[in-house]
């Protein structure tokens, strides 16, 4: 308790070094914590988004084919959690708001069960009702659109957003050239005849034995013609190759930035000792333990780092939040939200640890 009073009674004596110091830190913080919330957030959002929206094991696209037809060889697979299915249709015209695109995609959502996209705004389209749609969060940010707003999809005309989606499967438009948007089949069927099906998600009960699934898969798919694969493993490469030079050269700045903070603080502190060096004399001198001056010098440095370095790193995460948030969208990928506050304690506490290191 000794070396906490002297602490004080030091800080208050020199506030204006004591405030310098604290200002270094803070700097020192803000570039950590926006290291830190860059890093994790490009780092973990794919994963975060797919676990979100459930994303399917394996996606198949073929040429439209009815769904009974389909889920027959759907039967005929082992290991096999669950299936659905959507009707995928490119190059439909979207209006709303003065805006349009000619480069739609419908996806015509059949059934009930897992969907593959997370609703992150309202709620899920309903087989029950007509005259509804969920549009990315990709368009409806580029456009302006919430929940209750007015979309043209073709021929449909008022269609009501209920829902914002993000489907982590692609990336959002605009960097995707496809605006999506998910129309319930049923109200859809009532005057057009059951819909066919061309996109089949797979949900596997042992990840494990993918590889042996898709072989089985490929051996019962006659009469699916243009049959193509695609894995979770595998949509993550393809949006590596979309953003992924953009990516590791944020995920790089992120790492340099955390390392040249490590080393401010380090040489900072390192230069208080320094200019301490008399006044530790001076304490041993007057028979102050070595203990003791090392308690004192502890203390006083800590005082000083921790709430610097708090207010550092959250200074650093909301300054960085808002761009970092910009292109998770636009990637189809979710903010870590309270995911993020571990990574900056730990980091929090590393840079205190590091300043008290360096100043006994």
């Amino acid at each position: 308790m000794s070396a906490l009073r002297l602490a004080v009674a030091r800080l208050r004596a020199r506030p204006g070094r004591a405030a310098l110091t604290a200002a270094g830190i803070l700097a020192a913080g803000a570039m950590a914590g926006t290291a830190v919330t860059v890093g994790v957030s490009l780092g973990t959002g794919f994963e975060r988004a797919a676990d979100r929206a459930q994303l399917p094991d394996v996606i198949a696209r073929f040429h439209p084919r009815g769904v009974r037809f389909v889920a027959a060889k759907v039967a005929a697979l082992p290991n096999v959690a669950a299936a659905s299915y959507r009707l995928e249709l490119t190059d439909i015209p979207l209006r709303a708001g003065g805006r349009r695109t000619g480069a739609g995609g419908v996806q015509v959502v059949i059934g009930e069960g897992r969907r593959g996209y997370a609703v992150v705004e309202g709620r899920d389209v309903s087989q029950r009702r007509g005259g509804e749609v969920v549009v990315e969060r990709g368009l409806a940010s580029v456009w302006g659109l919430g929940v209750g707003s007015r979309l043209d999809v073709g021929r449909l005309d008022g269609l009501r957003v209920v829902g914002i989606a993000v489907g982590p499967d692609n990336v959002a438009y605009p960097l995707s050239r496809s605006a999506r948007v998910y129309l319930p089949a049923r109200p859809l069927e009532r005057g057009l005849g059951r819909a066919p099906a061309s996109v089949l998600q797979i949900w596997l009960r042992n990840r494990d034995r993918l590889d042996e699934t898709l072989v089985q898969a490929r051996a019962v798919s006659a009469g699916l013609r243009d049959l193509r694969f695609i894995t979770r493993s595998g949509v993550q490469i393809l949006l590596d190759q979309a953003a992924g030079i953009v990516i590791a050269l944020l995920v790089a700045f992120s790492v340099v930035a955390l390392l040249a903070a490590g080393f401010m603080l380090g040489a900072s502190a390192g230069a208080e000792v320094q200019r301490r060096l008399r006044t530790i004399g001076v304490q041993r001198a007057l028979g102050f333990a070595r203990r003791e001056v090392v308690a004192t010098h502890a203390a006083e440095a800590a005082l000083v780092a921790a709430p610097a370095a708090a207010a550092g790193l959250a200074l650093g995460a909301l300054l960085s939040a808002g761009p970092t948030g910009a292109l998770l969208e636009t990637l189809n990928e979710l903010p870590p939200g309270a995911a993020l506050l571990g990574p900056l304690a730990v980091t929090g506490a590393a840079m205190v640890a590091l300043v008290v290191a360096a100043s006994i």
